[in-house]
């Protein structure tokens, strides 16, 4: 897409999206705000935080991720003992992120991970000019941001969320890509199985019960090894070797993961896909009847975006608690095992699909809210 001209009367607003790779949750929402802003005169930029960090830290983050696709507890467990990992990061790469943002003229720092908000605050304060938002994919701070919760830089930041839970309705949605949702009779019976980015929590013991029921299922495996074939399952799986943090993509804009493909109905053979316009994942989510997951804010955009309810499996922390019970109380959910022990209706996804599908509408979408804020198109 063509940069939206830089004239006197209209500069080309620039949006500094600070994102993680080490995991999906934010990876993905980040690079649908960099497309989404584009679509509205707005330049969206996305850097990845391990980029800025020692080469090392890949093979620690590669082991704690088959660690916890081992053991769901050590992730419930790590998430409690997150600290503040500024000293990690390269001063001089910073410095480098600094030059680069006052040279485009930055008018916004988007951070949706915690670990940003040290410097990112420390950036803004210095210049007036450019304001710092503290965007949050969950309906209350996920651990990323709890180190930094009593600190001044957390006040600096102002901060919005997907999901209002106090009310509890959704405050902003994500268009992604450009095509509406699939009508709901359309799709067939087929669930979607994953768990979020590291393919960690208890949805592969949830295979059984989807079949059982007469569906049919694509489930995101952790790993090759995993990728047995199976009557009426379709296995997915995440390129392993592939990573957020060493190809952001052509300016910025961020790189989809590329996503195999292996259906026992066919050769079984692993045929990997990398879309430019939306993730491969979502396409399969449009298509599905529900997503069965832990629940992820990512998990919850795609809902709302796609009009896919979920049926919600244990989820790692308090902020995915949080959003289960939002996402339930609107409607747009169940809990698995309670869905499951009441017949697993087609019906009741229905149900669920259609509050999905009229609600969606009067909810603001994030993309040209900003760009409207910023002055744009």
């Amino acid at each position: 897409m063509a940069e939206a001209a830089e004239t006197a009367d209209r500069p080309v607003r620039e949006v500094a999206i600070l994102c993680s790779g080490v995991a999906l949750g934010v990876y993905l929402p980040g690079l649908e705000i960099a497309r989404g802003l584009r679509r509205h005169g707005v330049r969206g930029r996305v850097f990845v935080l391990e980029a800025f960090q020692p080469a090392e830290v890949e093979d620690a983050l590669i082991r704690a991720r088959e660690r916890h696709q081992r053991d769901f507890r050590a992730l419930r467990m790590s998430q409690q003992l997150v600290r503040d990992i500024s000293p990690t990061l390269d001063a001089a790469a910073l410095a480098a992120l600094e030059a680069r943002l006052d040279a485009a003229g930055t008018t916004r720092l988007l951070a949706l991970s915690g670990f940003w908000l040290p410097w990112a605050a420390a950036y803004a304060r210095e210049r007036p000019h450019c304001a710092l938002e503290a965007l949050h994919i969950d309906s209350v701070p996920s651990p990323s941001w709890l180190p930094y919760a009593q600190r001044p830089e957390f006040a600096q930041a102002a901060h919005r969320y997907f999901i209002d839970r106090a009310a509890p309705r959704a405050a902003f949605r994500l268009e992604i890509g450009e095509a509406a949702p699939v009508a709901h009779a359309q799709r067939p019976a087929e669930l979607l199985l994953h768990g979020g980015g590291w393919s960690v929590g208890t949805f592969a013991s949830a295979l059984d019960d989807v079949l059982a029921a007469g569906y049919r299922a694509s489930i995101v495996r952790g790993s090759a090894a995993d990728l047995q074939p199976r009557a009426g399952v379709r296995n997915l799986l995440l390129d392993p070797q592939w990573r957020a943090w060493r190809d952001t993509g052509p300016e910025q804009l961020g790189e989809f993961p590329r996503l195999g493909f292996a259906d026992a109905d066919a050769d079984g053979e692993l045929r990997y896909r990398q879309s430019d316009a939306v993730p491969d994942l979502f396409g399969i989510t449009r298509a599905s009847l529900a997503v069965v997951s832990k629940p992820g804010g990512s998990t919850l955009i795609d809902s709302m975006a796609a009009a896919t309810p979920v049926l919600f499996l244990a989820p790692s922390g308090k902020h995915e608690q949080a959003n289960a019970e939002a996402w339930i109380a609107l409607g747009y959910g169940a809990w698995f095992e309670q869905w499951r022990e009441q017949g697993a209706q087609r019906e009741a996804l229905e149900r669920m699909h259609s509050r999905l599908a009229r609600d969606r509408a009067q909810v603001p979408e994030y993309c040209r809210r900003l760009a409207a804020e910023l002055g744009a198109r």
